[in-house]
C-alpha cells in the first residue's frame, strides 16, 4: 500500500439521500423564498498567470472582487465593487483588497493569510467569503492541467501529487495509513 491509496474503495450510491433532496427541493420551491444569495467565480488565463472574478448577489449585497495572480499564483492586483451594500461604510471595507498583494494563494492553507492581511475590522466578512471562494477556484482550477480532468483513481492520485494540501480535505481524497 502507499501512501497515496485511497481510504474509501468502494463508492457508495446515496440513492436515498438524492431522493429525499428532490423532495424537498420540490417543497421548498412551493414555498416563499425568504433569503437567496449566490457565488460565482471565474478564472481566465492569461499568459503568464490568471485573473479570478468572483461576485456574489443576495437580499443585500451586490459585490466583486478580481485579483490579477502571477504564474506562481501570487496576487499581483486586486480590486473590488460593490454595486448594493446595506451600510454607508460598506464600500470602505475594499480597500483591504490593497493588502493581498503578496499573498501566495497556490500554496496550501491560502486562506489562513486573509486573516492575516485583512483583520475583521478593516475588511468585510462577505469580502472574505468570496475571496476564500476565489482561492479554492484557483487550486481546483489545477485539475484541469491533467489531461482527462477528475475522472478516475489514476487522475485522483495525480491530483494528490500535483497539490499535497489536498490530502484528506474529503472523502474522496483520505488517504490510508498513519500518516494521514
Amino acid at each position: 500500500m502507499t501512501e497515496l491509496d485511497p481510504r474509501w474503495t468502494e463508492p457508495y450510491a446515496a440513492t436515498e439521500l438524492g431522493a429525499r433532496y428532490d423532495a424537498l427541493a420540490a417543497e421548498a420551491e412551493a414555498a416563499r423564498l425568504r433569503f437567496d444569495r449566490g457565488f460565482r467565480t471565474r478564472l481566465y488565463t492569461l499568459d503568464p498567470g490568471w485573473i479570478s472574478a468572483t461576485e456574489l448577489d443576495d437580499d443585500f449585497h451586490s459585490m466583486r472582487v478580481a485579483l490579477r495572480i502571477d504564474a506562481e499564483g501570487v496576487i499581483t492586483e486586486a480590486a473590488g465593487r460593490m454595486h448594493r451594500n446595506p451600510y454607508e461604510t460598506c464600500p470602505r471595507a475594499l480597500e483591504s483588497l490593497r493588502a493581498l498583494v503578496g499573498a501566495n494563494i497556490a500554496r496550501p492553507s491560502a486562506h489562513v493569510q486573509l486573516k492575516e492581511r485583512i483583520p475583521r475590522t478593516e475588511g468585510c466578512l462577505h469580502v472574505v467569503d468570496m475571496l476564500t471562494v476565489a482561492f479554492r477556484a484557483f487550486r481546483i482550477s489545477k485539475g484541469h492541467d491533467i489531461p482527462n480532468g477528475y475522472a478516475g483513481e489514476v487522475t485522483r492520485r495525480e491530483l494528490l501529487n500535483l497539490m499535497p494540501n489536498m490530502r484528506d480535505s474529503c472523502l474522496s481524497f483520505a488517504v490510508a495509513g498513519e500518516e494521514s
